[in-house]
């Protein structure tokens, strides 16, 4: 298995976690949807979080093995911010940049199982 930073930044939820063997071992996120007058923070809070989710979890930068990134669809500044750092990141870094769908992120959630994403409807507000 690998030692995985993971970006979300395509809702208003920004997020970061550590993934070590396939499990969390760090998270911190930031979610707006609690206090409706508070607007997005991705661009002010991700680099705080990816420094705390390595602190918490005792791992370097130079430990990482691959960055995963929320592709969208969702907020595009929210996801022009996770995706340029991302892969900033990983390039100076030299690893792998793993791009992650939010519609299969979500849906794996509420199925369990990437098999049924197929069948799970899924929307985003878009506030058009």
């Amino acid at each position: 298995m690998a030692t995985i930073l993971c970006i979300e930044t395509a809702t208003k939820n920004c997020s970061v976690a550590l993934c070590v063997n396939g499990k969390v071992v760090a998270l911190q996120q930031d979610n707006p949807n609690n206090e409706p007058d508070k607007g997005f923070s991705h661009a002010e809070k991700l680099q705080v979080y990816i420094t705390q989710v390595l602190a918490q979890g005792n791992i370097s930068k130079n430990d990482l093995e691959a960055i995963a990134v929320s592709k969208g669809p969702g907020s595009y500044t929210g996801l022009r911010i996770g995706v340029s750092t991302a892969k900033g990141l990983c390039y100076a870094l030299e690893i792998p940049l793993i791009a992650i769908s939010t519609l299969s992120s979500l849906a794996r959630q509420v199925t369990g199982s990437l098999v049924a994403v197929s069948y799970t409807h899924l929307t985003l507000p878009t506030k058009r």
